[in-house]
């Protein structure tokens, strides 16, 4: 099955201004300054380096969101994708090659500042059918620069896509040979049960070029990875996991660093659990032993143990501020209350004191308390895609 759209078009910018809930000169003044609306953020590459990701901001966020909701939630994906979809991880991604005798893992290059802009409008326009004016003005919503930003809400759907015209025939043409293939967004793994000739992976891999390259996409050689399960030597690996047990696992180093990371965590609790420093490498390790979990190894459940015992905690300096935001949202007006970016204050106050009853109940339940006297006026979900903008 290839990907296809399944809703009525948008016929027209005022039909696309009523779908979003945001007036058209709202959104075309958000397009038309576009670069305001995103902040650089640079995260450090597990290869070393570092990757830029632009954050946009809560306004772009929102009508992102709303197209996500409203265009690309109408569209109905194939199995081989895995990218940012419903019930689809790397995990699962990584499970439909446990039973390989052979992965071949490809890579495409500079993915995102790769699909451009043009690409993008073509999706709107001719794979969901939207005339040229409203595909034009979805596309700049979507882009930076002239291009897909990585951090954007919509882009991991546009990645979906941008092979919408070509990777079914790639895809029909591999099974006819029993082969398994999948994407995770810029990630390609193509499996076999049985052991398979070298002139026949070049091939694979030459029709795999052959299929991007009409998108102008390109296959980033220096990640290209050939295994099999008949040389133990190297890892047969898809998406960062390790298949030659069968079921996807964690690598042996990965494992190594997070146990380096739970002694440096247990040894600042014996310090300090108050800094923003030991906060941070809580939560870090916490979203890493979740992986450990999910993943299904022993060692997971002895981690989740011993961070419960040494959870992060608010000082006096914390309690004042918290007093303070609490304040602030009790002489907020009904109509802010009525804001999504009300509702996500709120909730981030939540959190906040939750963390404050570990060490101080009686404070933190009184402002729990309060706060029950100015709730957000509606529900998450009302307010991201209902609220007039």
């Amino acid at each position: 099955m290839r990907p296809f759209y399944d809703a009525r078009p948008i016929g027209s910018l005022a039909a696309l201004s009523k779908t979003l809930q945001v007036e058209l000169s709202i959104l075309q003044r958000t397009a038309s300054n576009i670069e305001e609306h995103y902040h650089a953020h640079e995260i450090v590459k597990k290869s070393g380096g570092t990757r830029e990701i632009n954050i946009p901001s809560n306004h772009l966020k929102i009508i992102q969101k709303r197209i996500n909701k409203h265009i690309f939630e109408n569209v109905v994906y194939p199995s081989y994708l895995h990218g940012g979809l419903p019930e689809k991880d790397y995990v699962k991604n990584a499970n439909c090659h446990s039973s390989a005798e052979v992965v071949i893992a490809l890579d495409i290059k500079n993915f995102y500042p790769s699909i451009s802009i043009d690409k993008v409008e073509e999706i709107f326009q001719f794979f969901c059918h939207f005339p040229k004016d409203v595909s034009k003005l979805l596309a700049e919503l979507c882009c930076l620069n002239n291009s897909v930003p990585q951090g954007g809400c919509s882009s991991s759907h546009i990645a979906n896509l941008i092979l919408n015209n070509t990777e079914y025939s790639l895809v029909s043409w591999l099974s006819s040979k029993k082969y398994t293939y999948t994407r995770l967004l810029d990630d390609i793994n193509i499996s076999s049960k049985h052991l398979i000739s070298k002139e026949e992976i070049t091939k694979i891999i030459k029709k795999t070029k052959e299929t991007i390259s009409k998108s102008d996409l390109k296959l980033n050689n220096k990640k290209q990875k050939i295994t099999s399960r008949s040389n133990p030597e190297i890892l047969m690996e898809v998406t960062g996991l390790w298949l030659n047990r069968g079921t996807p696992k964690a690598h042996t180093y990965d494992r190594k660093l997070i146990r380096a990371e739970m002694h440096k965590c247990q040894t600042m609790a014996k310090k300090d659990r108050f800094s923003a420093e030991y906060h941070e490498i809580h939560n870090s390790i916490s979203g890493k032993v979740a992986k450990l979990s999910y993943l299904k190894h022993k060692e997971s459940e002895r981690y989740r143990y011993i961070l419960r015992g040494i959870l992060p905690l608010f000082d006096k300096s914390k309690e004042v501020s918290i007093r303070k935001q609490a304040n602030y949202l009790l002489k907020s007006k009904p109509n802010y209350r009525k804001k999504y970016v009300y509702f996500k204050k709120y909730h981030k106050l939540l959190y906040k004191l939750n963390i404050l009853t570990r060490n101080n109940k009686s404070l933190a339940n009184q402002i729990k308390g309060n706060l029950k006297s100015c709730k957000p006026l509606g529900m998450k979900d009302e307010l991201l895609y209902n609220e007039p903008i």
